[in-house]
């Protein structure tokens, strides 16, 4: 059996001895001449690319079923390594060409800019990657969330409850986007990050994050202006910021560490110095928490073992105490306190044998060091 082929085609499969050049390419038996527009895609899709910075490119494929249907029939008469598959040799054809239009590199991974090629409706695209920024946020509202909450009311519309701003709260991820997409000039921008602290918890000791932005124009590398102009927000700033690989999401996200809180106690009576140092007695205490009533809408009922490391406790104006608790990552703080009825025990509550509450309550250190071994 013979099968005629196109210029492209045919050196795949020359040394079977069942392949002939066809003298018009769109009668070859595999691509039926959709192979006669790739110098008119690649000329498009350079040209796409001229919208944003690059210095290396990815480069993908796609072919009607039918096509890679004949391309194995005629496969069945090689053995391994006998032929090469027409995605690869051609996804090796285009990357060649936008090197030597360009003068880029590609890079399958890690790449700035990926260029699809889209053989079944003759149609290419160039796009920006995401490029991955990490650092450490500061958080110093109690009015802020960390991420984008949408209002219960409008769903993210603008109500009149909301006062049209479609949140229920400012975010931690909003502030650092107003400085991060112009930046870029980027379309968008998804916060990832280390654990979360509520709206009325400031974040003084920085949680480390990776903010993923996507359809950048720009991808510079220096990022100090950025700092710069978060050190003017009163609400969230950010340090140590770097541009990082996508990897560095998981070891962000996927990673727990032991923190340290400062936290104003209050309870239904004077404190004193004798419940500091009861206080300070749950130093190396082991906890049974189960999720807290407050979360306990959206989160499995289940009940943890974590442990308070060490308590220091001072005495504060108005009979409070200040605490310094040094705990276990996923320890929560203010159950620890107030006891959520119960839900936690022991607890500073069940210990002073009476009714305390957590005034206020900051992330002060978080030992996130293993975090700097992967920068």
């Amino acid at each position: 059996m013979e099968f005629h082929l196109c210029a492209r085609c045919a050196p795949r499969y020359h040394d079977l001895g069942v392949a002939t050049s066809s003298p018009r390419d769109e009668a070859c038996h595999i691509c039926k001449g959709a192979l006669l527009q790739i110098q008119k895609l690649v000329a498009q899709a350079v040209d796409l690319s001229d919208a944003f910075e690059w210095s290396s490119f990815s480069v993908s494929s796609s072919f009607p079923s039918s096509c890679l249907v004949r391309e194995e029939e005629i496969a069945d008469f090689a053995g391994p390594g006998k032929f090469t598959s027409l995605k690869n040799q051609i996804n090796s054809e285009l990357s060649g060409m936008i090197s030597k239009e360009t003068g880029k590199k590609n890079a399958q991974r890690n790449a700035d800019a990926a260029f699809e090629f889209d053989f079944i409706n003759s149609k290419c695209a160039a796009r920006p990657m995401p490029l991955f920024l990490f650092g450490r946020y500061i958080k110093l509202s109690r009015r802020h969330c960390q991420s984008r909450w949408h209002c219960s009311s409008c769903r993210g519309k603008g109500c009149a409850y909301c006062m049209g701003s479609g949140m229920n709260y400012p975010s931690v991820e909003d502030e650092i986007g107003k400085a991060v997409l112009p930046f870029f000039s980027a379309k968008e921008c998804i916060l990832h990050a280390s654990g979360r602290e509520d709206v009325d918890v400031r974040c003084i000791g920085g949680r480390p994050f990776v903010m993923e932005i996507r359809s950048p124009k720009k991808r510079k590398e220096d990022v100090s202006q950025i700092e710069l102009e978060l050190s003017k927000n009163q609400h969230v700033k950010a340090a140590g910021l770097k541009i990082v690989r996508q990897g560095m999401i998981d070891a962000v996200c996927n990673s727990h560490f032991d923190k340290e809180y400062s936290a104003l106690v209050s309870a239904d009576r004077p404190l004193n110095a004798e419940d500091a140092r009861i206080c300070e007695s749950l130093s190396g205490s082991v906890l049974l928490q189960k999720t807290p009533n407050r979360v306990l809408s959206r989160r499995a009922d289940l009940e943890r073992q974590r442990r308070v490391h060490a308590v220091r406790a001072d005495l504060a104006e108005g009979g409070r105490l200040t605490l310094r608790i040094f705990a276990e990552a996923g320890t929560y703080i203010k159950e620890f306190i107030h006891s959520d009825g119960g839900r936690t025990t022991p607890s500073l509550s069940e210990a002073l044998g009476c009714k305390a509450t957590c005034e206020e309550l900051d992330v002060i250190r978080i030992q996130d060091y293993f975090l700097e071994t992967l920068l």
